[in-house]
């Protein structure tokens, strides 16, 4: 069975992945702008990520985000006042299971001197 794919919607300026449904409805694809594709190809070669980073994130459940944070030696306050935003919002992208947008995570990596992969779950 061959799958229709409609293209008509696409744009160079997409933020989230499209998926590529069957017929059923169970996703198949996740199409991502292709920087994104490159980035996420090269940075699953080479992805480490400093024993007490680890150890944060396994002894104090913490996300991987707050676990650099901590280990840069950062508060809430200090990172969202560097990165121009909320305490708030800080302690939102923070929570275990969220799925921060690239772009959040590219300002994340800068600000704490890592790598973008490195800040995933």
């Amino acid at each position: 069975m061959s799958e229709h794919i409609d293209t008509s919607a696409v744009s160079n300026t997409v933020s989230q992945p499209q998926v590529i449904r069957d017929s059923q409805g169970n996703p198949l694809y996740a199409v991502v702008p292709y920087e994104e594709y490159q980035e996420l190809i090269a940075a699953d070669n080479k992805v480490t990520i400093p024993h007490e980073v680890v150890g944060l994130m396994i002894e104090k459940d913490l996300s991987a985000m707050a676990a650099w944070r901590k280990y840069r030696g950062l508060s809430q306050a200090q990172l969202a006042q560097q990165l121009g935003v909320t305490q708030g919002a800080i302690a939102q992208a923070e929570k275990l299971g969220n799925k921060p947008h690239i772009e959040t995570l590219r300002c994340w990596a800068e600000a704490l001197d890592c790598e973008v992969a490195q800040l995933r779950e």
